[in-house]
C-alpha cells in the first residue's frame, strides 16, 4: 500500500473526536453541492424549455413546406396540385438524406382567416385545415376537450381555450364565421367540437383548427389541391439537409418541363427563426451559470484545502523530518480533498435529481405563457450531460486542489514542527 493512501485513509474530517464534520468541510461540502445542484439545474430546465418550445415551433407550423413561388402581385397564397412529380421528388429527398419513411407523413395544407362572431364580441381567427395523411400527434397531445375536425363534421372547428374566454364559448356551442374575399362576405356556421392550450400564446390566439373539406369549399379547392405541402417527422438536425435536397429535385424535375411551375421549399428554421434565436441565447446563459457556480465551487475547496493543510502542519513537519517526499505529502491531501469532492457530488446528485424528478412530475414551478410560451418550468433529464458535468465537476475540482497543495513544497520542515 502506497504511504499516502495508508495515511490518507487514517485522517479523519471531522473535527476533533467528535462525530461532526469541522466548519471548513461543511462550507466546501455545501459549495460543492449547491453549485453542482444550480449547474444540473440549469442544463435541466434550458434543455426543457429547448425540447417543449421546438415541439410546439413544430407542431403548429410545417417542418418543410412545398408550396408555388409567390406571385409579386397577389396577395393571397396560391394553390397547386399535388402531382405524382411532386410525391416523387419528396420520395428521392427522403432516400438521399437516409431518413426513415415511415416516421414522415406528406399531407397538403391550407390556411383562411376569418372572424368568430357571437352576440356580443367578435375575433379574428386563422382557419388552418389537414388533408389525409397529417399526423396529428401534437394536435392531439394539447386537446384539453372535445376532439379535432374530421371528415363526419364538416362544420367542426377546434378552437383554444383563450378564443373560448374571450367570445364565452364552450364544447357544442355554435358559432359564426364570416371571410372576406374581394367585395364577398362569405358566411359559415360551425361548431365547437373541441379545445386546446399549448400555452403558446402566439398561436392560441389566432389558430383554429377546421376540417380540410370546409376550406376546400372557401376556397374552390379540386381533390389534391391546397396551399402547401407539408412534410413533417423529421429530426431538427435532418431538416435543413432535407429541404435543401428536396429544393433541387424540384428544381430539376421544372427544368425537365415535369412541373408547370417553380415550386419553393420553406422550412421551420425560417419561419420560426425568432424562436430559435431566442432558443439559442439560452445556451450562453447556461456558461455563465456553470462558469459562476465553477468559481464560487473553486473557492470553496481551496480555501478547505488550505485549512486540512494548516490544521496538520506539524503532521506535514513530521513526515518531511522522517524522509516524506513533497509529491506523497501532496497525494495525502488531495486523497482528502476527493473525499470532499465525491462527498458534495453525492449530496449534489442527490438533490439535484429530486428536484427534476419533483418539478416534471407534479410541475410546482407555474410561469406566464404569454412571455415564457409555457405554463410551467420545464425540465429534461438528459443522462449524458448528466455523467459529463459529474466527470467535468469532478476532474476539475481535483485540478484545483493542486493549487493549494503546492504551498506544501514551500514549507520547512523546523518552522512546521514549531507551527502552532
Amino acid at each position: 500500500m502506497r504511504l499516502s493512501s495508508f495515511i490518507s485513509k487514517r485522517l479523519s474530517l471531522r473535527e476533533g473526536g467528535s462525530s461532526r464534520l469541522s466548519p471548513a468541510i461543511v462550507v466546501a461540502v455545501a459549495g460543492i453541492s449547491v453549485a453542482f445542484t444550480v449547474m444540473m439545474l440549469s442544463i435541466a430546465v434550458v434543455g426543457g424549455f429547448k425540447s417543449e418550445i421546438t415541439r410546439k415551433i413544430m407542431g403548429f407550423d410545417a417542418q418543410v413546406a412545398v408550396m408555388p413561388l409567390p406571385d409579386s402581385g397577389s396577395v393571397e397564397p396560391a394553390v397547386f396540385d399535388r402531382t405524382q412529380t411532386i410525391d416523387t421528388a419528396v420520395d428521392a429527398a427522403i432516400r438521399a438524406c437516409g431518413i426513415d419513411k415511415s416516421e414522415i407523413s406528406v399531407a397538403m395544407s391550407a390556411d383562411e382567416t376569418g372572424l368568430l362572431k357571437t352576440s356580443d364580441n367578435f375575433l379574428g381567427v386563422t382557419f388552418r385545415a389537414y388533408s389525409a395523411g397529417h399526423d396529428n400527434t401534437f394536435e392531439r397531445s394539447v386537446l384539453t376537450e372535445g376532439g379535432l375536425p374530421s371528415g363526419d363534421n364538416p362544420r367542426g372547428v377546434t378552437i383554444s381555450e383563450k378564443m373560448a374566454s374571450k367570445l364565452r364559448l364552450k364544447l357544442g356551442d355554435k358559432v359564426d364565421a364570416y371571410f372576406i374575399t374581394g367585395e364577398n362576405i362569405r358566411p359559415r356556421r360551425f361548431e365547437v367540437t373541441g379545445i386546446y392550450s399549448s400555452g403558446f400564446s402566439d398561436y392560441d390566439d389566432v389558430v383554429a383548427f377546421a376540417p380540410y373539406s370546409a376550406l376546400e369549399s372557401l376556397l374552390h379547392l379540386e381533390a389534391g389541391q391546397g396551399e402547401r405541402l407539408e412534410i413533417s417527422g423529421l429530426e431538427k438536425k435532418d431538416i435543413e439537409p432535407f429541404a435543401t435536397r428536396l429544393q433541387g429535385e424540384l428544381n430539376a424535375a421544372y427544368s425537365a418541363g415535369k412541373l408547370p411551375e417553380v415550386m419553393m421549399v420553406d422550412s421551420v428554421l425560417r419561419t420560426g427563426a425568432i424562436y430559435f434565436n431566442w432558443l439559442a441565447l439560452l445556451d450562453t446563459n447556461v456558461a455563465v451559470i456553470l462558469i459562476l457556480m465553477g468559481c464560487v465551487s473553486a473557492f470553496m475547496l481551496i480555501t478547505c484545502v488550505l485549512i486540512l493543510i494548516l490544521q496538520r502542519v506539524n503532521m506535514v513537519g513530521i513526515l518531511k523530518a522522517l524522509g516524506a517526499t513533497d509529491r506523497q505529502i501532496r497525494a495525502v491531501f488531495l486523497r482528502l480533498g476527493a473525499r470532499v469532492i465525491l462527498l458534495g457530488l453525492c449530496i449534489g446528485n442527490a438533490l439535484s435529481l429530486m428536484l427534476i424528478f419533483a418539478e416534471s412530475k407534479w410541475h410546482l414551478l407555474p410561469l406566464d405563457p404569454d412571455s415564457y410560451y409555457l405554463t410551467s418550468v420545464p425540465v429534461e433529464f438528459d443522462i449524458l450531460s448528466w455523467l459529463m458535468l459529474n466527470v467535468a465537476v469532478g476532474g476539475l475540482s481535483y485540478l484545483i486542489m493542486l493549487l493549494p497543495t503546492s504551498m506544501i513544497s514551500r514549507l520547512s520542515p523546523v518552522k512546521t514542527l514549531h507551527f502552532e
